[in-house]
């Protein structure tokens, strides 16, 4: 009997031990065969968490839907967006780009509005044609970008002066994307404004690009599980054209804030020998370098960058290279002293009296004001004002600052060009432009008549000329340069 039992025991554990064993290799299967739907859960949530956070933390952000501050989504937030793929702001790598000679139309290209830069023109074009600038798809889809008859017809034009606005053109192609681009982003802009879409700026405009304006308001914003969608596919070509060996190129400097003070290091400032070129004089030696650059502006706002000033420098070649060394220097203390009481020692980057934004449309002219009433008032280092210099302004530049007038203050290049373009090209309420007035022997107080004519000058307000001047021994004795006669500083 004690045997049988023994027996009996031995049997039943046996069979308990291949059940346990069955058991456990079934669970083990059971989690191997779920590990990819754990890892897509995780991954939704990730995205959920992201557009989330993203729309509550542009919302906590700013008291007023069309604020500023609205436009850019919460600090804690910024590590989602990588896990993302990125916002495509890093240093441009432009290396990477098959022809180099496409490298420059995208990043110019890429100024037309504050949300794209030229990572995001890369990716997209590297996504949509591999760079083939002769490709020809399905539904009329053509060129770099791929753009549809009907896009390109409204937003293409002869970028490269060649006499004809073509899709399978790169250069009219690239710009013909940009302008596209900006209008989904105005339009994105007004679904998160009015509620109408949640998620973050960036990706809804991909969105729009991919599906159409309707069906970003049909889905109201990014699906959770939409990890395969374009969107998803350009981020993933951000890290491709970004690079983290350069200084930042000026055309990314967009994260200037009007009211804000705070001081830049300027990496360039103390970089020895390895600091960027300024304008170069008869002898080789740099005019203006980062170190001076942020001697003479200690508390400036960074949105005013040195790379951005250079950067402009380039654009009219004749700046500070008129004349002999001492002539150079001149002109360059006298552009510099001017804007520094403009812009408040270039800590404003737009007008403080907001009171007055309303005050510069001339709405006579047959282009109006299409920005809005209040959207011509001063901005950047000269405080360009105005629709009419604004139109001006654009065209000379290659760029519509009519209708984007935000891009003085959003683009740092920009804003130092508009300011090189009024000194180079405008007599304002001279009888000469202020290149001319310096160059020619006119000295700095007839820069001052050219920028603010009788509201300063003949006794208009010595106090502002006082300043003025002031500020131009300031600098002149940074660059090491007699000033002038004491009867050529006043006006």
């Amino acid at each position: 009997m004690a045997l049988g039992k023994v027996r009996a025991a031995g049997q039943a554990t046996k069979s308990l031990t291949k059940f346990d064993s069955a058991q456990l290799l079934w669970l083990i299967i059971s989690v191997v065969g779920m590990f990819p739907l754990v890892v897509l859960a995780m991954l939704a949530l990730i995205v959920l968490l992201v557009i989330f956070a993203m729309a509550g933390g542009s919302q906590m952000t700013s008291s007023a839907p069309d604020s500023a501050a609205a436009s850019e989504p919460a600090t804690s937030t910024n590590a989602l967006i990588q896990l993302a793929g990125g916002d495509g702001r890093g240093t441009f790598d432009g290396t990477e780009v098959p022809d180099q000679n496409l490298v420059a139309p995208i990043k110019a290209a890429a100024r037309k509005c504050d949300l794209l830069t030229p990572v995001i023109i890369a990716a997209q074009i590297d996504h949509a044609s591999g760079f083939d600038a002769e490709l020809e798809g399905p539904q009329g889809r053509a060129g770099l970008s791929q753009l549809t008859p009907e896009v390109f017809e409204e937003f293409g034009e002869d970028d490269d002066d060649s006499g004809d606005a073509s899709v399978l053109d790169a250069e009219d192609s690239i710009h013909a994307h940009a302008r596209y681009f900006c209008h989904l982003a105005t339009e994105t802009r007004r679904l998160l404004t009015e509620r109408e879409a949640v998620g973050d700026h960036l990706t809804l405009t991909l969105m729009a690009w991919d599906i159409g304006l309707e069906g970003v308001k049909v889905q109201g914003g990014m699906p959770v599980l939409a990890l395969g969608s374009y969107p998803f596919q350009i981020r993933g070509l951000f890290a491709k054209y970004t690079t983290d060996d350069d200084e930042p190129d000026a055309d990314a400097d967009t994260d200037a804030d009007a009211d804000a003070s705070a001081p830049d290091p300027d990496a360039t400032a103390s970089s020895g020998s390895e600091e960027p070129e300024g304008s170069p004089d008869a002898d080789g030696e740099t005019l203006l370098s980062g170190s001076d650059f942020a001697a003479m502006f200690p508390g400036r706002n960074s949105f005013y960058s040195y790379a951005g000033l250079t950067d402009a420098m380039r654009k009219f070649p004749a700046f500070a290279s008129t004349g002999n060394a001492q002539t150079r220097k001149r002109e360059l203390a006298a552009f510099l002293a001017n804007i520094d009481h403009e812009s408040g020692g270039l800590v404003h980057v737009e007008e403080i009296n907001r009171a007055a934004w309303g005050n510069y449309c001339d709405s006579g002219q047959p282009y109006g004001c299409p920005a809005g009433q209040t959207a011509y008032h001063g901005r950047g280092p000269i405080q360009l004002s105005w629709n009419t210099n604004y139109k001006a302004a654009g065209d000379a530049l290659g760029l519509d600052l009519l209708n984007q007038p935000d891009l003085v203050k959003t683009d740092s290049s920009v804003a130092w060009q508009t300011a090189l373009w009024f000194w180079m090209t405008q007599s304002g309420a001279g009888t000469t432009t202020a290149h001319s007035a310096i160059t020619g022997g006119g000295g700095f107080g007839e820069t001052i008549r050219t920028i603010n004519g009788a509201l300063e000058c003949g006794g208009g307000n010595p106090a502002q000329v006082r300043a003025r001047v002031e500020a131009y021994r300031r600098l002149a004795a940074t660059l090491n340069v007699d000033p002038g006669a004491d009867n050529t500083l006043t006006c």
